[in-house]
């Protein structure tokens, strides 16, 4: 048997369809990613298809049966041709692809998409079963002897109910939602937070800073690799106005502008000049001895990769304050004749972010920013540093600070009981004395699976990639109503700085499904330490 009789084989069709169906993942680990990294690229595209193949539902379950039914035709009329075999080749090719980004989907919806993306298993089912409906129908009549048939038989007829099988259980459970039959969720609000309009246009600034070496000896292969930038949004042609500031802080891996860039714009658009610094997600950790112990402790850690993520964080927000102190661009942006007044301060941060903010929060306030008036948001919270000197100094907190800490319900990257005790550090401003119970809120964000677009509060949820109903119904309007307030607060707009306040701190209502069910409200937690953790071990208490 030579090459060409054996490429021609069936199976290795389907060896073949597998390679080049796990391309996205193997290549990119070939080149040193990590599965984590590759997988996440994956997730992007993956993301993509599913809410471009939205605009097809209905019709999208009417193209796979009519597939399915093609394929099984032409299989059996293909059966007793020549060219039957290059079919059943081709078919194999189809199932092996369809196996390997099947494959790569359940580990992604495992860890990342929690059930959200209904598209892609139901477009690898519908191929699988078209594939394999051709596949089998497109086999000839054997006249081989009785034994050999009978062997054969057995072995075309398990891998045959394999695929079947695999194919179903991405298919069905998906049907009723890409036949349309399914309520659809609340659309984006049609004016005011969350509706993508804004008081002011919005323009776009790049710095790039110069770090210091006690940031880049840290620096991994990736990191050295990067241009390290700080980004900078900012309200246009505002007036003579006082304008506020907002500093975003983004989770692990999120360095990336374009992950937050709808916050970024929300912020600036209510008319906040806010920066985003990037800063590294993972370090060079060989400097360490490697006998060191980590330890947690009450939501936090003592790692040494505290240190120049914070420190880089901080530097970054430093240079784009001294540029736009230099009055450059920034200043030509507001108009010319705009005040800009860090004492209104908007400071958040998502998950890795969240822990980033204790640190970069001391040290602004220790210089009087947010001396008149302050938010704090921290979505899905990770880990602050527990080393004194990246801890922050949360006593440092004025008395008019507002505070919001946001747990996701299908959150399964972080653990809960950090958000939780960062809630208890926050009201007790690290035994300073506390703040007013209703100054410091814990808020948690359900999820909502009755009808299509499923609604998933799941850690994610503030990455603009993934924005969708339940994004702008609990994410998008409560931040806009927060940079609403600090404007409004810079501005000296008193009564408008009020209706946002009340905005962002008692509107728990996400809207309704189309058949008039009402979506699972946000919920106000008063003590979130006495609510059941199942990870409560992974903060602590001594």
């Amino acid at each position: 048997m030579d090459w060409r009789e054996l490429l021609s084989r069936p199976w290795v069709g389907e060896i073949i369809g597998f390679i080049v169906g796990g391309f996205p993942i193997w290549w990119p680990m070939l080149n040193g990613y990590t599965l984590f990294n590759a997988l996440f690229a994956f997730a992007y595209s993956t993301i993509a298809f599913g809410f471009a193949a939205r605009a097809l539902v209905g019709w999208i379950a009417l193209f796979a049966i009519l597939l399915i039914g093609i394929s099984a035709w032409t299989g059996y009329s293909l059966r007793e041709r020549p060219e039957g075999r290059w079919f059943r080749w081709f078919t194999c090719f189809v199932i092996g692809w369809a196996l390997a980004r099947s494959l790569a989907f359940i580990l992604l919806d495992q860890a990342f998409f929690l059930g959200a993306i209904l598209t892609l298993p139901f477009v690898l089912g519908s191929l699988m079963l078209a594939a394999i409906s051709g596949h089998v129908l497109a086999h000839p009549l054997l006249t081989q002897g009785r034994e050999v048939v009978l062997r054969s038989a057995k072995a075309s007829a398990s891998h045959a109910l394999i695929i079947f099988l695999v194919g179903m259980l991405l298919f069905l459970p998906n049907l009723t939602a890409m036949a349309g039959l399914q309520p659809s969720p609340p659309e984006r609000p049609q004016s005011g937070y969350g509706s993508g309009e804004f008081p002011f246009e919005v323009a776009e600034l790049v710095y790039d800073p110069v770090f210091p070496e006690n940031v880049t000896s840290w620096y991994d292969e990736q990191s050295e690799s990067k241009d390290w930038r700080v980004y900078v949004f900012t309200p246009k042609d505002v007036g003579e106005r006082t304008v506020g500031v907002a500093l975003l802080l983004h989770g692990y891996e999120g360095e990336d502008m374009e992950v937050y860039r709808d916050t970024l714009e929300s912020l600036a658009g209510q008319g906040l000049v806010a920066i985003f610094p990037q800063y590294v997600s993972d370090v060079d950790m060989s400097s360490i001895d490697s006998g060191f112990e980590l330890t947690y402790l009450l939501g936090g850690s003592d790692h040494p990769q505290h240190q120049p993520r914070y420190t880089m964080a901080l530097y970054g927000i430093d240079h784009a304050w001294e540029r736009i102190e230099a009055g450059d661009q920034v200043q030509e942006a507001l108009g010319g004749e705009a005040t800009i007044d860090p004492g209104h301060l908007w400071i958040g941060g998502h998950s890795m972010g969240a822990g980033t903010t204790y640190h970069v929060l001391s040290e602004v306030l220790g210089r009087g920013w947010g001396s008149q008036s302050l938010v704090v948001d921290l979505e899905a919270p990770w880990i602050h540093a527990t080393q004194s000197e990246f801890q922050g100094n949360m006593s440092r907190l004025p008395d008019h600070a507002i505070i919001q800490i946001i747990e996701y319900e299908s959150d399964n990257v972080v653990a809960k009981c950090i958000g939780r005790w960062q809630h208890a550090r926050l009201l007790a401003r690290d035994g300073a004395g506390p703040l007013s119970a209703d100054q410091v809120q814990f808020l948690q964000v359900p999820s909502d699976y009755r009808g299509f677009p499923r609604l998933i509060a799941s850690h994610y949820l503030p990455a603009t990639i993934i924005r969708e109903s339940l994004a702008d119904h609990s994410y998008y309007p409560r931040l806009e109503a927060q940079a609403d307030f600090i404007a409004s607060s810079a501005s000296g707009d008193a009564a408008a700085a009020q209706t946002a306040q009340t905005a962002f701190m008692e509107s728990t209502d996400l809207g309704e499904w189309s058949n008039g069910d009402t979506v699972y409200p946000m919920v106000f937690v008063d003590a979130p330490l006495e609510l059941p953790d199942d990870d409560i071990d992974a903060c602590p208490v001594t």
